[in-house]
């Protein structure tokens, strides 16, 4: 257990490279033509699971924060363990759909348990494919088009998945996505594609893809705007005063409105992002194409005058924790009302508590919400470890 004394949280950061890109730039890499130095990295549980499974197709070098990664002749028969990341689960069990041989791939009780049927359906029409709980077994004959239609509104990892798949079949493939969350991630990943030589066309929930994927030399990995969400937050709801450098675009760049939005002062010069001040109103936002940003957003909410509503955030029962539960917990434990009804989330604050135990039930961004929320109102945060699997950095900027 952790515990927290109230400070302000206030400094000069550097923004976390983003976890998404990072994990996209890899997979990229081990299947384009040529060598790519990707960085920086944070060699988070997900990270590092990218590389992992990137590895029985290609030629890693790591050197500090930097990897170069080369494609090469893809091992014929293969296995890599995805831990807790359902996007390297998604995206590996699509592409590898796609490549002679045959794939084990494992992954963890916790990620097991999220929504994977969808996918191996489509997936069972190009390779042999067998789900159990934690085991994932491919056998493919390569893939020469991808012709699918795939439901959007469960996961967006399904779409960028087979994109992947698409990139890597002889003639491409076209995708027809029905209903749509997240889609900010479908675009980033039609932008790495794009940046290594793929032509993506996305049109009226179509997606067409083609390859081959060719290196861009090198690629740098902006920073996360969803995990310095917790910087900016933080010094909102602490009296502090933050900047964070290496923000560029990116998804998640809509914490800068949320802020803006409660009255929170936020100036942006070139890459750096910087925030002071109390939340002074209460927020109204739609979060159904940045769910990642729910739990900054909700304890934004909790310090603002009046009742805030997070919409749009009915997906978020999918995650790592069901987060509408495990946010209305956090919430809770400070004194404020959290309600849940019909796909929204209903805040009203402010904290009442002082000294809190928090939980952070195995999720990472809660356990970061705890952390923050602990340095707000004072407290313990049960279990930290949570944070390796996106931000292992985190407790030497979030930790007074």
């Amino acid at each position: 257990m952790l515990c927290v004394r109230p400070s302000p949280i206030s400094g000069d950061f550097a923004a976390p490279p983003s976890k998404p890109l990072s994990q996209r730039y890899i997979l990229a890499a081990a299947l384009a033509e040529g060598s790519t130095e990707v960085g920086p990295l944070e060699l988070s549980d997900d990270v590092v699971a990218a590389l992992r499974a990137a590895q029985p197709i290609s030629k890693i070098s790591l050197v500090g924060r930097r990897a170069v990664i080369g494609r090469r002749e893809p091992e014929p028969v293969r296995a890599f363990s995805v831990g807790d990341s359902g996007f390297t689960l998604r995206v590996a069990a699509a592409l590898y759909a796609g490549i002679k041989g045959a794939t084990v791939i494992y992954a963890s009780e916790q990620v097991s348990r999220r929504p994977l049927e969808d996918l191996v359906a489509v997936l069972r029409r190009y390779a042999e494919v067998v789900w159990m709980p934690g085991v994932l077994l491919i056998k493919s004959g390569g893939v020469r088009r991808v012709d699918v239609a795939i439901r959007g509104d469960i996961t967006s990892q399904y779409v960028s998945g087979l994109m992947y798949l698409s990139a890597v079949a002889e003639e491409g493939g076209r995708i027809r996505v029905e209903g749509r969350k997240s889609w900010q991630y479908v675009e980033a990943t039609a932008d790495v594609l794009r940046r290594f030589g793929g032509r993506v066309r996305i049109e009226d929930g179509e997606i067409v893809v083609e390859g081959p994927l060719k290196s861009p030399g090198s690629v740098e990995v902006p920073g996360d705007y969803a995990l310095s969400a917790f910087l900016l937050v933080g010094a909102a709801v602490t009296g502090g005063r933050v900047s964070v450098g290496g923000l560029g675009e990116g998804p998640d760049k809509a914490i800068i409105d949320v802020l803006r939005e409660s009255g929170v002062s936020v100036k942006v010069s070139g890459n750096v992002v910087s925030a002071e001040g109390a939340p002074a109103r209460p927020i109204d936002v739609d979060l159904s194409n940045a769910p990642d940003l729910a739990p900054p957003a909700a304890l934004l909410a909790a310090f603002a005058p009046g009742r805030s509503a997070l919409r749009g955030v009915e997906h978020l029962a999918y995650k790592e924790s069901n987060r509408i539960e495990t946010i209305r917990d956090v919430l809770g434990r400070m004194g404020v009302s959290a309600e849940y009804r019909d796909g929204a989330l209903f805040v009203e604050g402010p904290p009442r508590a002082r000294d809190v135990e928090f939980k952070c039930h195995g999720d990472h961004r809660i356990c970061l919400m705890a952390l923050v929320a602990a340095r707000s109102v004072g407290g313990c945060v049960d279990d930290i470890s949570p944070i390796a699997k996106t931000w292992p950095s985190a407790p030497l900027y979030l930790i007074a």
